[in-house]
Parts: structure tokens; C-alpha cells; sequence
């Protein structure tokens, strides 16, 4: 028995439509309490070039959800419903991948993924400083996951009849799709996460309550790397190298988690931005673009210093009046000029 028949496709399937269901749920309310923030933030300092962006591709990913969403629905309905009165009318509809439905919502699933791998990909031009040199390989990464999956499309259209999505000409290009993917978004994660850590401990004197953020420090890092991007496509690679129909629960649900993790980042620095406005009125608000990077190069929220002086003086005022008494007694019992008298050896060595 192979992985794919411990595991009927149908199941998959199903599984596939309800986990990104939940996802695409918790997705709806991250993009609106996004939106938001990019609106709140426009009524407050104006829009910005940056907040015009983030709009539209957090729109553009809410749309691919819901298409993707769709498509998944409709196939359900046809593999279940309208194919299901015979043994073998589910698993054959699903097994026909040149099914327009099939093909469409693959159209969707990898314009999404180059939109999230652009994202991160820009992200890391910005937590670098915008370095253009970082972003070298990533580059040629995104353009190779272009080139190979679209080229899956291609080749789904020319399948006539039913096949597998693991045999055939589709393999390699499957294949190639996901480790080019993978790989774009595990460098990514490794230079941003190792940029983060080395600017925390950079500043880590001068940061405010150090101590009792370490580990939402550990949670911050993994929002603004978009390590569980990387974690659900290592997830999906592994499971369809394996052969397993798994890998439809992890393609299915990866549509809607690319937008999750494009929404957590927008609402950490969104927050982290209002908290900085509401605590620090008179700082003059950081470049819009800066904001993506978690912090603004240069400045850093310094630790509140409080300064206690003490003085302490003490006047021996009996100790000063013998003194005075002392110094009138000998100066009138001495003859300075002949050096005749009482005076003190160690008053006349001073004189």
C-alpha cells in the first residue's frame, strides 16, 4: 500500500477544505483589523506611499483567499454531489487535474505564493538597511518560482484524462516549485531573524524593560521572519516528495496562512507604532518605509534614567569656635616680628 492510498484523496480532500476554512476565517479578521490600522494610521499622519502598498497587497492576497476558497467549495460540491453516486466518482473528478477548476485554483495558489515570497522578500530589504546587494539571490529564487509554477499550470492543461499529481511531467516541476519556494523564504527567514537578534543585542543596555520582553522577543522575531510561512512549506515539500496525499491539506491551507503572516506583521508594527506615538508625542514621526523593519535605523527607545543627588553637609560648630579661641590666644601672646612668645612652632613655619 503507498502513502497515497493509506490516505484516500477524497479524505484529503475534505480535510483540506475544512482546515482552510478555519484559517480563512482567522485570515478575515487579521485583514480587517489590519486594514484598520493602515486607515487609522492615514487619519492620522496621511497616506503614505508604503501605506498605499501595504493596501493593496494585503487586499490582493484577501482576494486570492477567497477565489481559492471558491474554487475548493465548487469542487467539493461537484466531486461530492454530482459525481458522488457512483463508488469511484469522487476520486475520479479529483484525479482529473486538467479540470478547469483544478487549474484555476492553482493559478491562484502561486500568484499567492509569489506575492508572499515578494513580500518577504522586501521585507528583508528593509530590515537590511535597504541593501540591494541582500536581496541578489532571493531575486533569482522569486523569478525561478515563477518560471516553475506557472510552468505547472501549463502542464496541467496538457494531462488528458486522469493522472496523478506525483507522476508524470508534473514532478519535476512541482517539485522545483516548492524547493525554489522553500528556499526563497527559509534565507529570508535566517537574514532577517539573524538581523533582528543582532540589532536587539546591540541595543540591549539601552532598551526599556529588556528583561521582561526576552520572550515575546522570541514570539516578535518569529511574526516579523515569517517562520511559520517556512515551517507549512517545509511541511508541504516533505509531504509531497513522500507521495502522500497530505500534501493537498498543506497546499489547500498555505493559501490563506501566506496572508496570516503578511497580517501579523502589519498589525505588530502597526500597534508598535501607535504605542510609540502615544508614549512619545514629541518625536517626530519615523519614514513609512522604515516601519517594516520593527524599528527605525538610528534611533532606539532609551532606558529612563533616574538620578538621585544627595549632599550632605555637616558644620562642627563647637570643634570651629575652640579653633577661633585658640588662634586669638596665641596671637596675643606672641610677638610675631621678634618671634618672641607662645606662638606654636607649626604656626610660625605657616606664617
Amino acid at each position: 500500500m503507498t502513502a497515497a492510498d493509506s490516505f484516500p484523496l477524497p479524505r484529503a480532500e475534505l480535510i483540506a477544505l475544512f482546515l482552510e476554512s478555519l484559517i480563512f476565517g482567522s485570515f478575515a479578521v487579521l485583514y480587517a483589523i489590519s486594514i484598520w490600522i493602515l486607515l487609522y494610521r492615514e487619519r492620522r499622519h496621511g497616506r503614505s506611499k508604503l501605506n498605499k502598498w501595504m493596501f493593496a497587497t494585503a487586499t490582493v492576497m484577501f482576494v486570492l483567499s477567497v477565489g481559492h476558497l471558491a474554487f475548493d467549495v465548487q469542487r467539493a460540491v461537484d466531486g461530492f454531489v454530482v459525481h458522488g453516486g457512483t463508488p469511484r466518482g469522487t476520486l475520479d473528478f479529483y484525479n482529473r487535474l486538467s479540470n478547469p477548476t483544478h487549474v484555476g485554483k492553482s493559478v491562484l495558489y502561486i500568484t499567492q505564493t509569489l506575492v508572499g515570497d515578494t513580500f518577504v522578500t522586501y521585507r528583508l530589504y528593509i530590515v537590511w538597511g535597504r541593501n540591494r546587494l541582500i536581496t541578489v539571490l532571493p531575486i533569482l529564487l522569486l523569478l525561478g518560482t515563477a518560471v516553475s509554477g506557472y510552468g505547472i499550470c501549463v502542464e496541467l492543461t496538457k494531462i488528458k484524462g486522469s493522472g496523478a499529481i506525483f507522476e508524470g511531467n508534473l514532478a519535476p516541476w512541482i517539485t522545483s516549485f516548492f524547493a525554489l519556494s522553500l528556499t526563497t523564504n527559509v534565507l529570508a527567514t535566517l537574514l532577517i531573524t539573524g538581523r533582528i537578534i543582532w540589532q536587539n543585542n546591540k541595543v540591549r543596555n539601552y532598551r526599556a524593560g529588556y528583561a521582561a520582553v526576552t520572550y515575546w522577543g522570541v514570539i516578535e522575531t518569529i511574526i516579523q521572519s515569517a517562520a511559520i510561512y517556512s515551517a507549512a512549506l517545509i511541511s508541504l515539500l516533505a509531504t509531497y516528495v513522500s507521495g502522500s496525499n497530505a500534501q493537498y491539506v498543506c497546499l489547500d491551507a498555505l493559501q490563506p496562512l501566506i496572508g496570516v503572516v503578511f497580517s501579523l506583521i502589519i498589525i505588530r508594527v502597526g500597534l508598535s507604532s501607535t504605542t510609540n506615538e502615544s508614549t512619545e508625542p514629541h518625536r517626530h514621526p519615523a519614514p513609512s518605509d522604515t516601519r517594516l523593519s520593527g524599528a527605525v535605523p538610528g534611533q532606539f527607545p532609551m532606558r529612563p534614567l533616574a538620578i538621585n543627588v544627595s549632599v550632605s553637609k555637616t558644620h562642627d560648630r563647637t570643634s570651629f569656635e575652640a579653633y577661633d579661641q585658640k588662634e586669638v590666644s596665641v596671637i596675643k601672646d606672641s610677638d610675631i616680628e621678634s618671634g618672641r612668645g607662645s606662638t606654636p612652632e607649626g604656626f610660625m613655619r605657616s606664617s
